[in-house]
This record gives structure tokens, sequence and C-alpha cells, in this order.
């Protein structure tokens, strides 16, 4: 059964999420859990804002690296799909906590959070993936991240969808235009 955390309590959870207080988040989420008789990432997974943010977007979109650690590291026993699920958690925006990262321009969340199995491929309501918002707010070092993952991850599955796209995306450096281009490999 679902934790009943009342508005304060999630208002509270939030905010330490937010301001990288992680001692009090996790004295707080302890003290939630023990009271509720669940485990802390039940309490995590229920503590959304009215606008359906949670914990980890606050941590992400602030870059407080060792909240997001410790909030993923309550899901490491939980099934995989909780995981992800969380991992992946869209607010009313369909935002996640790697949007807000890229937005943000936190490229260690970042790489935590795509070795933790964060989808970078998941679109918010504008239709924007996570390298899209590192693009638009000029994080060129997390947008050229995005696009050497996206070119391994082709490289890997033996695909080419993603390299016609990876060659036409040009990333400015200063004044000048450098354009992040693939060597052409034959398809199998």
């Amino acid at each position: 059964m679902a934790p009943k955390l009342t508005e304060d309590e999630i208002d509270d959870l939030i905010y330490f999420a937010r301001a990288g207080e992680k001692e009090d988040l996790v004295e707080t989420l302890k003290s939630l859990a023990e009271r509720e008789n669940v485990t802390p990432a039940e309490v995590v997974a229920a503590a959304q804002d009215n606008a359906k943010s949670t914990c980890l977007h606050m941590a992400t979109g602030n870059g407080h690296l060792e909240v997001v650690r410790e909030l993923v590291q309550y899901f490491e026993s939980r099934p995989k799909e909780e995981k992800q699920a969380f991992l992946d958690e869209g607010n009313e925006h369909g935002n996640t906590g790697l949007h807000w990262a890229a937005l943000g321009g936190h490229l260690d969340t970042i790489k935590f959070l795509m070795d933790q199995g964060a989808s970078p491929a998941l679109a918010n309501e504008q239709n924007y993936v996570p390298l899209d918002l590192a693009y638009f707010n000029n994080h060129n070092e997390i947008a050229k991240y995005f696009l050497k993952v996206a070119e391994s991850l082709e490289t890997t599955n033996e695909e080419s969808g993603l390299s016609a796209a990876v060659e036409s995306v040009e990333i400015e450096d200063g004044d000048e235009k450098t354009e992040e281009k693939k060597d052409d490999k034959e398809t199998v």
C-alpha cells in the first residue's frame, strides 16, 4: 500500500532534494518509512508535488549528485521495472530527471543517471529529448556527450538510424561551429 504523506511532508522532501540537504532528506525518509511501515523507496516514489515533480527532478535540476545517488540507491533492491520507472518518471510536462539535469547543465549527474539506465530518448510534451534541452541552453559539452552516447548505441546495436541525425547536428564552440560527424561505416 502506498504511504500516506501530507502535503507538508511532501514539500519537505521536495525542498531537501532541491536544496541538496542530504542528511535532512535521509532522516525524513527514514522516519516516514518507519511510520508508514514501507521502504524509503516507496516514500520517495509517493512524494510528488502538484506538478508531478519528484525529489529526483529537484536534485537533478540543481546538480546535487550526492542526493541523486542516495535517491537511486533506495531502488537498488527493488524490481528492475520499478527502478526504471523511477529514473524515467515524467512530471506533468513529461520532463524526466535527465531532462532537468540537461537543462541545468549538470554533466556528472547526467552521466550517473545514464549509468543507472535512465533513457535519453524520452521526449517531453514539446517533443524534446534531454539532448535538445542541453543544445537549446548552450550546454555544448552535454550535447556532445549525448551525441557520443547515441553514436555508441548505434555501433553497439549495429543499427544506422541515428547516424544521419548525429551527422547533421552542429554544436557551437564559441564563435566557431564544429560539426559532429561519424565516419562512414558499412552497415550490416
